[in-house]
């Protein structure tokens, strides 16, 4: 279902990173007993947030790594390209993953993932089929074209469609001339400062990371932006870990900047699944503060909640994507904790 006609209205995009042990791999190795309550709880959590998107009527996109559809282990294996040659060898997925976690229950969701094709409103996008990397060294096309093929396979068989919309792992924009080639339309761009661009292993360090932490309790910080050709920035990551006076605060920046949406803007939060599977009832209650500022805005008519995918119904910008964001994901990684973190 279209999102009704609301030419230059502001728009409030939702996308969540949707990949259980995928995403953290490259952090937890082969210690499978690190991070387990967040990556237990992913199921709830997911079931949690599809009954509270369908009680508000709020769109969102789901990014999901396409190993998530697989039934188990060798379907995994049958459909999974060779994993990219990294310089870094633990960034690789590792077989031994099959023998720690034998019934894939932190790696595989195929029910989940029909539930989300089910639900209304919701879009089920791509986060790459192994959560490739694509700024690190060692990663070429061939393996991005491989891994975005796969996913597509995948989703044509399963869902009746390829994706359209991205979400690059650990936010690393890279070989977009690929990307836009296996089919992908629209993809999520970062949030505007240099620190959030900040995302491979060499350079997501004290300093960025400090910064984005600066960024999200900040009331005054404004991240909104148009759609910017194929790509739709991100706004702000949802820190739901925050202690009690931080989580204020960055509730109040996101008030303020709901509040603060010009005509023709876009306004993008994400998160990852995993993120909430700690404390669960705590981050889920504060993910419905934040669903309920949006659902009370989308009721009155001044903004409209949408997909990633809902925005190539409306106008784009008449600016292209910054040369810079071009020239270093052309070329992907050539341009340049036990305890996994949270943004």
């Amino acid at each position: 279902m279209s999102v009704r006609d609301v030419t230059g209205l502001p728009h409030v995009v939702i996308s969540v990173d949707f990949e259980r042990r995928w995403g953290v791999h490259h952090r937890l190795g082969c210690d499978f007993d690190a991070y387990r309550e967040h990556l237990e709880n992913v199921e709830p959590v997911v079931r949690a947030l599809l009954d509270m998107f369908a009680a508000r009527h709020i769109r969102a996109t789901w990014a999901a790594v396409g190993a998530l559809a697989c039934k188990d282990w060798s379907e995994y294996f049958a459909r999974a390209p060779r994993s990219p040659n990294y310089r870094n060898p633990s960034l690789a997925i590792s077989p031994r993953y099959a023998e720690l976690d034998p019934d894939g229950r932190l790696h595989f969701a195929p029910d989940l993932l029909r539930l989300v094709h089910r639900t209304s409103g919701q879009e089920l996008g791509t986060h790459t089929f192994s959560h490739v990397l694509m700024r690190e060294p060692g990663v070429t096309a061939d393996d991005v074209k491989a891994d975005l093929d796969a996913v597509a396979r995948l989703w044509r068989e399963r869902f009746g469609a390829a994706p359209t919309s991205l979400v690059f792992p650990r936010n690393q924009i890279g070989f977009l001339p690929v990307v836009r080639s296996c089919g992908i339309r629209t993809w999520r761009g970062n949030e505007i400062g240099w620190y959030h661009d900040c995302n491979e292993n060499a350079t997501n360090r004290l300093l960025p990371r400090a910064l984005r932490l600066l960024d999200a309790l900040n009331p005054f910080v404004r991240h909104a932006s148009t759609r910017d050709g194929d790509m739709t920035r991100g706004s702000v990551f949802l820190r739901t870990n925050l202690p009690p006076a931080a989580w204020a605060l960055h509730r109040a920046r996101i008030r303020n900047e709901l509040d603060a949406l010009r005509p023709g803007q876009v306004y993008h939060i994400w998160w990852h699944d995993h993120n909430l599977g700690a404390h669960m009832h705590q981050r889920l209650a504060r993910v419905e503060q934040v669903l309920d500022m949006i659902a009370k805005k989308n009721a009155r008519g001044l903004v409209v909640s949408s997909g990633m995918r809902d925005l190539l119904e409306q106008p784009v910008s008449g600016h292209r994507v910054r040369p810079d964001v071009t020239m270093r994901a052309a070329g992907g990684n050539a341009a340049r904790s036990r305890r996994p973190t949270e943004g």
